[in-house]
């Protein structure tokens, strides 16, 4: 007997997302949006999918492909960057393989590149695409070459497209002009070098694009939370990031444990089992996944791991506590209306690899706390980019800018080689020594962290914005023994899993700095108008 109980489906439509640039009545999508065949290549993609393929597309497949290629007054893609987020298992793979040979097949785009953290993910994507194409006839006939070397795994076919795997490295990627580059499991990413190297293979090429496909992270996955605030601007201003695309299934962030039994059974009333968020997050619920599966998953999982892989919900941490300051010490700390005061200290520091550097302000407020962020441009963007090139310049404006006492640089470090054209441009150099840095670690703890005897009047001097790029480096972050004291360890790593995962701390370093800038050289700055009310 068939039971009455209606399937529940999937959300089609994404959660957050960003809207068509064209408007008018509403075309064949099905969604009620004016997108048609002649504003979207989406559609051709369908078809080559669903009658060359023969792949039978979940409606959300089919959905971000017409949205995902849409296109711009003069034939070029509208976005070169997307980012698609959602729960695992929900059908990902078969949507990368057929988008990229349809890209081949019909575009006759030189180069697909495709990427993961985990090499065998990127290569799983690729195998299974393979398989369709040489089970196609009318693809296969068209299939030049096909390497499955370890490590060297491409497709080749006789318009001379390829597709070709590369790991995601500081090296993945780098000497090749991709026209798609693909990049999963982005929440992996803990620092931009991955990125930074992927991605810029699509710099010459006038209609590339960049799919990063993930499942929500947590505090250390630093691109993804960069890109994802980004994203989720720009989709309610698309002035922000007019080639920024979002396309984002998840569970509402209201949607946790309400039951209090985070390590058992959960109750029937608890949001978790909130059948709707496990639709808003699962597009492929009741076609390829059961309820009964993600039942099974909330009855097993810890709630941050059911949060993140089946609700596609941020979490500040996947693998427990902070190893030097606590998160629950720094979290409640976040003001997001926080101000340094009229007087100010920067400091700068540039991690190992040098590709990112970062820059930090500290200052005192009105109540006298201490405040640290940072650095933001006029729109927003926090001053932890990549490259060094621009730190030179960003510290002028901000030195000319402000009423400054004082600007950090860490001689020692890999930023020490921003201090001579500092000094050439007139700027005086606050140069730590070795001891002078442990010192302005241990303030930055003491700012924040309880004394372990316990002090009942004890309490925190600090306040910050809740900025990832600082989270994400406290989340990663170790002690480097120094003596007797300690210091930030720029070169040690995070184990998760099993790997060993680098993290970039210079935004904390820098915050550091900054910080111990201000304490020691603020009271010689005869100018600081409210200084007999804060020391």
């Amino acid at each position: 007997m068939r039971s009455s109980v209606p399937t529940l489906l999937g959300s089609t439509t994404p959660r957050l997302w960003t809207p068509p640039l064209v408007s008018g009545p509403a075309g064949p999508c099905g969604c009620g949006c004016a997108l048609t065949p002649a504003t979207s290549l989406g559609y051709s993609a369908v078809a080559f999918n669903e009658d060359v393929l023969r792949v039978r597309l979940i409606p959300w497949q089919r959905w971000l492909l017409i949205h995902a290629l849409e296109l711009r007054p003069g034939g070029r893609f509208r976005f070169r960057t997307l980012l698609v987020m959602g729960a695992r298992q929900n059908g990902k793979t078969t949507l990368v393989g057929g988008k990229n040979l349809w890209k081949m097949a019909v575009l006759g785009v030189p180069l697909v590149i495709g990427t993961a953290q985990n090499l065998d993910i990127a290569e799983e994507a690729w195998e299974a695409a393979v398989e369709i194409a040489e089970s196609t006839p009318d693809l296969a006939a068209e299939i030049a070459h096909v390497d499955r070397t370890n490590g060297k795994k491409a497709l080749r076919l006789a318009n001379g497209s390829r597709w070709k795997i590369a790991a995601a490295s500081r090296k993945g990627g780098r000497g090749l002009s991709g026209d798609d580059a693909n990049l999963d499991e982005l929440r992996e990413h803990q620092t931009w070098a991955a990125w930074a190297a992927v991605s810029k293979t699509t710099m010459a090429r006038p209609n590339a694009q960049i799919w990063a496909f993930s499942n929500a992270g947590d505090d250390r996955s630093i691109v993804l939370n960069e890109l994802q605030a980004q994203a989720r601007a720009a989709a309610l201003d698309p002035g922000l990031g007019p080639s920024l695309g979002l396309f984002e299934w998840s569970a509402p962030d209201d949607v946790k444990c309400t039951c209090g039994r985070p390590e058992s059974k959960h109750l029937a009333d608890c949001r978790l089992q909130d059948r709707r968020a496990w639709a808003q997050a699962n597009p492929s619920l009741g076609y390829t996944i059961t309820e009964e599966a993600v039942a099974s998953a909330l009855a097993t999982d810890p709630v941050p791991v059911f949060r993140t892989e089946v609700l596609c919900q941020r979490v500040p941490s996947l693998s427990g506590e902070w190893s030097v300051i606590p998160r629950a010490a720094w979290t409640p700390l976040a003001d997001t209306a926080s101000q340094p005061g009229r007087v100010v200290a920067f400091a700068a520091d540039i991690n190992p690899e040098r590709s990112h550097g970062a820059i930090a302000v500290a200052g005192r407020r009105g109540d006298g706390l201490w405040h640290v962020e940072v650095t933001r441009s006029g729109d927003g963007v926090l001053d932890h980019r990549p490259g060094t090139a621009w730190m030179v310049p960003r510290l002028l404006e901000l030195v000319g800018r402000w009423t400054v006492c004082a600007v950090v640089i860490d001689p020692a470090s890999p930023a020490g080689s921003l201090i001579a054209p500092l000094e050439a441009a007139g700027v005086e150099v606050v140069k730590p020594s070795a001891r002078e840095h442990a010192q302005a670690c241990g303030a930055l703890y003491d700012a924040v962290v309880p004394p372990e005897e316990g002090a009942p009047d004890w309490l925190p001097t600090l306040r910050h914005l809740g900025q990832h790029s600082l989270q994400a480096a406290l989340a990663g972050a170790v002690r480097r023994p120094l003596a007797d004291a300690w210091a930030w360890d720029r070169t040690a790593a995070t184990a998760e899993d099993g790997q060993v995962v680098p993290v970039d701390i210079s935004p904390l370093v820098a915050a550091t700095l900054a910080l111990h800038g201000h304490a020691t050289r603020a009271h010689l700055f005869t100018d600081y108008d409210v200084l007999d009310s804060v020391f």
